[in-house]
């Protein structure tokens, strides 16, 4: 996979990392982040399904606050 959705999957690894729910999670992000400037990089199926899964909670947790005035 290239391409737009991988930048983007890339583009928020670090925010990831900081909101890590666990450790592994954490140092996982962490890694795509650092490899992600690496020429011929080219994730697994099975990392971006990791990275996907890790982008959507960040938005579900993100987008579930209300702030009341």
């Amino acid at each position: 996979m290239t391409g737009p959705e991988l930048e983007r999957l890339l583009f928020y690894m670090p925010v990831c990392a900081e909101k890590a729910a666990t450790a592994w999670l954490r140092d996982f992000a962490r890694d795509m982040a650092r490899r992600a400037h690496w020429r011929n990089f080219k994730p697994t199926r099975k990392q971006i399904e990791v990275m996907r899964g890790m982008v959507d909670d960040l938005f579900r947790r993100r987008t579930g606050e209300l702030i009341e005035d």
